[in-house]
């Protein structure tokens, strides 16, 4: 009998402790860490030689405008791949944007687009769909303070807000460094100071400015100074929904842009366990040896939003590195670091709160584009693996 009441409650035992770990895979499984993954579900060729980036797509007609990244002239091209248009923009005649080309083109609404021109004081230039230029806003840049060059990002979008042709974006040159003392620029009171998140309503030129740091923010918060880079920002053409994302961070911001001035919707807590829980100071001159995992990427994907990030070299070895070459970059030693080091990671926010993480994509590439309508697109353009005379963009979206 003994024995018996012994074999139970072993086997009690054992059904408990089943049953926990059971339950712990599943709160695994549902909360904010529970892994998540991407699945090809199409590709996009598009038959131009030059390397191509998406720079936007229409929200009824789906038609994308991609930027070729030599050229800099804007592509009109449809949902399937098929060339509409090449614009030749690279001149200074009434339809032309400069010869150095656009920084990003976006859409104004399905009948137009804009495009911001690389120059001293950069310009929103206005086209319609055959590339006759419409309007020339006038610059809202203070002065030449900082150049911000993106491959897959073009720094503002375009779209129509209660019938009002509309501009949202972040520009660096919003803010003068030089109204801050020499002692404060370096000092988290820079945070309070930097408004370059703005609007712009295209019918009058009416420009709105937003702090760039939310006051709860930590290192604001906390007086805490962890470098000058601007954060990344996001908006939903469809819901009217602003994300802002500092680059070191481990807190996002959701606001409802639906009027005049964003409203905190949701403070999301974010977390991965290649993610440290408290937030480092960094000096600048520790900006690009430290080895906190910065954020890459901020998108919104359907309902969700996508927050990259990428994990670093570490900072001994970097530094070691560089006092062997001042062109640290093209050390084989360094590339190898790079290869071994650098990972990029995914985390998913949904509903005000995080629900998974994603490891890498599944296809060769770097994120380009994603959608209101819930499609990523990967771009490989830049440096595929076999050269080819034509662009492919592979579409991904969540796998179930």
């Amino acid at each position: 009998m003994r024995s018996q009441m012994m074999n139970f409650r072993n086997c009690l035992v054992s059904i408990l402790i089943l049953f926990s770990c059971s339950s712990e895979n599943k709160e695994e499984e549902k909360g904010p860490e529970r892994k998540m993954s991407f699945v090809l579900v199409d590709s996009v060729v598009v038959d131009v030689l030059e390397p191509l980036v998406i720079d936007d797509q229409q929200l009824v007609g789906e038609t994308f405008l991609m930027r070729g990244q030599k050229s800099r002239n804007p592509y009109l091209v449809t949902k399937n791949g098929e060339v509409i248009k090449a614009y030749d923009l690279l001149n200074d005649s009434p339809n032309g944007i400069g010869f150095n080309g656009g920084f990003g083109y976006n859409f104004l609404g399905e009948d137009k687009w804009v495009g911001l021109s690389q120059a001293f004081f950069k310009n929103y230039h206005i086209y319609n769909l055959e590339g006759v230029k419409e309007k020339t806003l006038d610059t809202i840049d203070l002065g030449m303070f900082k150049v911000t060059f993106t491959f897959y990002q073009s720094f503002f979008r375009g779209f129509i807000k209660d019938g009002e042709e509309m501009l949202f974006g972040i520009e660096s040159n919003l803010f003068d460094p030089n109204s801050l003392s020499k002692e404060n620029k370096n000092e988290p009171m820079y945070y309070d100071s930097v408004k370059t998140i703005y609007s712009y309503r295209v019918r009058d030129q009416f420009l709105r400015q937003f702090n760039s740091f939310p006051d709860t923010w930590e290192p604001r918060k906390e007086r805490k100074y962890v470098g000058s880079s601007e954060p990344f920002i996001a908006y939903h053409r469809s819901k009217h929904l602003m994300a802002v994302l500092p680059k070191v961070s481990n807190q996002l911001f959701i606001y409802d842009f639906s009027g005049e001035e964003p409203v905190l919707l949701h403070e999301v807590n974010l977390s991965h366990k290649y993610r440290p829980k408290v937030i480092p100071e960094i000096a600048k001159e520790e900006e690009y040896t430290s080895s906190y995992p910065r954020f890459t990427e901020l998108r919104f994907v359907g309902e969700r939003i996508l927050a990259e990030f990428k994990t670093r070299i570490p900072e001994d070895i970097l530094k070691r590195l560089m006092t062997q070459s001042s062109r640290v970059d093209d050390l084989p030693e360094y590339l190898e670091a790079k290869r071994n080091f650098v990972k990029t990671y995914y985390l998913v926010i949904e509903g005000g709160k995080q629900v998974g993480v994603v490891e890498g994509l599944p296809v060769p590439g770097e994120l380009d584009f994603t959608t209101e309508s819930g499609k990523i697109y990967v771009n490989d353009n830049r440096n595929p693996k076999e050269e080819r005379g034509y662009n492919v963009f592979f579409q991904l979206k969540f796998k179930k």
